[in-house]
C-alpha cells in the first residue's frame, strides 16, 4: 500500500510540475482567445476546452492530491469535502475522456465532411458546438447524483486518497459499471477506433482514390495536432480503467489495489501536468 516514500516522490515530482504546467496551461489558452484567427477555428475549439478542464484539473484537484500526499491524511477530515473532492475528480476526469473522443470523431468531419455538416451556423451549432455542451451538462447532472443523492451510506476513509471513493460504485455494481464503460472504457475504444480509421482514411483517400478530394496540406495539422496528447492520456487512461472494471467485475486483490491506487491512479495527474507542454509539440 502507499508508503511515506512513495508519497514523497510523487509529491516532489507534482509539485515541481505544478507551477510550470499552469503557466503553460495559461499561456496556451491566452495564446488561443487573443488571436481572432485561431480563436475562431473550429479545429481548436475542443482541444481549447480540453486545456479548461486540464487547468483547472492540475489547479483544484491536483491541490487536494498534494495536500493529502503531503499529510498522508484528507484534510479537512469530513463528509462534505470528500464529496466535493470525489465529485470534481470524477467529473473532470470523465468530460477529459469524452472530450477526447469528440475531437477525434470531429476531425473525420473537419476533414471529410466540412462542408456537408458544417457548412452554416445552424450545422455548426448542432454538430459543433452541441455536443460539448450537452455532454458536460450530462455529466454534472450524473455525478451530483451519484455523489450527493445516491440513496447509500458513505464510508469516507480518510487514509485514502480521494477518501476511497462514493459509495454509489459499490452500492449499485450496474451502476458502478456503467460509469466506468460509458465515461471511460467504451469512450476510450472508440477513440482507438475512430482515430485508427481516420488514419486508414487518409492512406485510402491519398494512394487510392483517383480523385483527390481532400487539400491534404491544408489538413495537416488537423490531422496531426491533437496526436501526442491523445496517445499520452490513453496510455494512463486504459491502464487505470483496465484494472478499476477488473476490481468491479471480479473483486479487487490486495497487490490490484495496491498498484491502482499508488500508481495507476496518479497518471492522469501527471499526463494533466503535461498536457500544455505536448500540446506545442
Amino acid at each position: 500500500m502507499e508508503t511515506v516514500e512513495t508519497r514523497r516522490m510523487k509529491f516532489g515530482t507534482f509539485v515541481t510540475l505544478q507551477p510550470p504546467s499552469i503557466i503553460c496551461y495559461l499561456v496556451s489558452i491566452h495564446y488561443i482567445l487573443s488571436h481572432r484567427g485561431i480563436r475562431q477555428a473550429l479545429h481548436h475549439h475542443g482541444p481549447l476546452v480540453l486545456l479548461f478542464v486540464g487547468l483547472f484539473t492540475v489547479t483544484f484537484d491536483l491541490s487536494m492530491i498534494l495536500d493529502f500526499l503531503r499529510t498522508g491524511v484528507v484534510t479537512p477530515s469530513n463528509d462534505a469535502y470528500c464529496s466535493m473532492w470525489i465529485f470534481i475528480d470524477m467529473l473532470l476526469y470523465a468530460l477529459t475522456c469524452v472530450l477526447m473522443l469528440w475531437i477525434s470523431i470531429e476531425r473525420h468531419i473537419l476533414i471529410f465532411h466540412n462542408q456537408q455538416l458544417l457548412g452554416t451556423k445552424r450545422k455548426r451549432l448542432f454538430v459543433h458546438y452541441f455536443p460539448i455542451a450537452f455532454y458536460f451538462w450530462i455529466s454534472l447532472v450524473f455525478y451530483v447524483y451519484v455523489v450527493f443523492f445516491y440513496p447509500c451510506n458513505n464510508q469516507y476513509d480518510y487514509q485514502v486518497v480521494v477518501c476511497n471513493g462514493a459509495c454509489f460504485a459499490f452500492a449499485n455494481p450496474i451502476l458502478g459499471l456503467y460509469d466506468q464503460f460509458a465515461n471511460l472504457v467504451v469512450p476510450y475504444l472508440l477513440i482507438t477506433i475512430v482515430n485508427v480509421g481516420l488514419w486508414l482514411r487518409i492512406v485510402w483517400q491519398k494512394h487510392y482514390r483517383m480523385r483527390r478530394t481532400v487539400d491534404w496540406r491544408h489538413h495537416r495539422k488537423i490531422i496531426l495536432q491533437f496526436a501526442p496528447v491523445l496517445i499520452v492520456y490513453m496510455f494512463g487512461y486504459l491502464t487505470y480503467g483496465s484494472l478499476q472494471c477488473y476490481n468491479m467485475i471480479h473483486g479487487p486483490t490486495d497487490l490490484s489495489i495496491t498498484i491502482q491506487q499508488v500508481y495507476f491512479f496518479y497518471f492522469f495527474y501527471l499526463f494533466g501536468l503535461l498536457h500544455p507542454f505536448i500540446s506545442l509539440i
